[in-house]
């Protein structure tokens, strides 16, 4: 086996199969500093106690979210370089929803010492690829020994667009409603994982939607776009119905849904037949969508349309804002009931599937 030594360093070299335990955690952070693109003039990233952002006159959009192995990801479904992709998309659509434009990441890993090393590099692989995507870059973090199971923590600061930051809070009655892309794809990927299907597949429509669970995009061109008119905006990253009902709480407004103009592709709808299920609950609650969900007023919806399709990314019409409090979702012209039961709830042991 050959050791590429830096002083008393071990680091690992391409082909190498070691185990974090064998190389320690300056050679981890060595290991994943190498990944990494060189961080922009006037930031300091991996090297010192702390990293530096420069000051910015529009201040700063923060959000941190953490992923905990066989609660967010199964190995047995995700590849290391498709959960480091994964885990800066989530953060990176925190950003997105307020209008934003990713900067910079902090990244905290607690890891068995059992690990393979191949596999940290194929994760910050992942997370580098990713960065490079939204123009962002990695300043630092930490590395904690695990004695089971793997948790990442990523953290991320982004500027706000012109219009400041855009919140959950301001939707007004008469705004409509729209939405990016597609909603239930992700749902419709894990039923598959859940399944014993894994990536990738030798259907096209099931790479599809195990792509949209295994690998969302953040959209970040869009947000920056809808970001000018919306008046409130979010991504879907708990199912529809758990965003509107945030959208409603905070906004003290109310919301009526025309479920069938709410964006399902041929291949969410498939899966979902063939499992019995109904694509609607897969859009409503099924999350992991990392769409935006925007509150544009009337008079800009064509201007909005507009500006999406100019950076290629769908927008649809599902509803209003309305001044009657709570979420009212009709479909072929009868109000549906939403279920409370329904949707992913962070702390319950088991999940009601849609």
């Amino acid at each position: 086996m050959d050791i590429l030594k830096v002083g008393n360093l071990r680091i690992c070299t391409q082909g190498e199969s070691m185990k974090v335990k064998d190389v320690g955690e300056r050679a981890l952070v060595s290991t994943i500093h190498r990944l990494q693109a060189i961080v922009p003039m006037g930031y300091l990233g991996i090297g010192d106690d702390a990293a530096y952002v420069p000051p910015s006159a529009e201040g700063w959009l923060i959000s941190q979210d953490m992923l905990v192995e066989d609660v967010h990801f199964r190995w047995d479904w995700v590849t290391p370089e498709q959960l480091g992709e994964k885990a800066v998309c989530v953060n990176v659509s925190d950003i997105a929803a307020m209008g934003g434009i990713p900067k910079a990441i902090l990244t905290s890993i607690a890891v068995p010492g059992e690990f393979e090393m191949g596999d940290i590099e194929a994760l910050y692989r992942g997370m580098a690829k990713a960065l490079d995507r939204y123009g962002a870059v990695l300043l630092g973090g930490d590395t904690v020994f695990s004695p089971d199971r793997m948790t990442l923590d990523v953290s991320i600061v982004g500027h706000p667009g012109s219009k400041g930051p855009i919140l959950l809070s301001g939707a007004k009655p008469g705004d409509r409603l729209f939405v990016t892309g597609r909603l239930g794809a992700a749902y419709a990927g894990y039923i598959l994982l859940s399944h014993n299907v894994s990536w990738p597949s030798t259907s096209l429509q099931y790479r599809s939607v195990l792509q949209a669970h295994l690998a969302p995009v953040a959209r970040v061109e869009a947000g920056t776009k809808l970001g000018l008119l919306a008046h409130a905006m979010t991504d879907i990253s708990d199912g529809l119905v758990s965003e509107l009902k945030a959208m409603a709480r905070f906004g003290g407004i109310g919301v009526k849904i025309e479920a069938d103009r709410i964006p399902i592709d041929q291949a969410t709808k498939m899966v979902a037949a063939e499992y019995g299920k109904d694509p609607i609950d897969f859009a409503l609650y099924g999350g992991e969508d990392y769409e935006l969900l925007a509150a544009i007023p009337p008079s800009r919806v064509n201007e909005a349309e507009s500006l999406c399709l100019g950076c290629g990314v769908a927008i649809t019409e599902i509803g209003v804002v309305t001044d009657t409090l709570g979420i009212h979702i009709v479909r072929e012209e009868e109000e549906i009931a939403v279920d409370e039961r329904k949707g992913f709830h962070h702390f319950a042991v088991d999940r009601d599937e849609p």
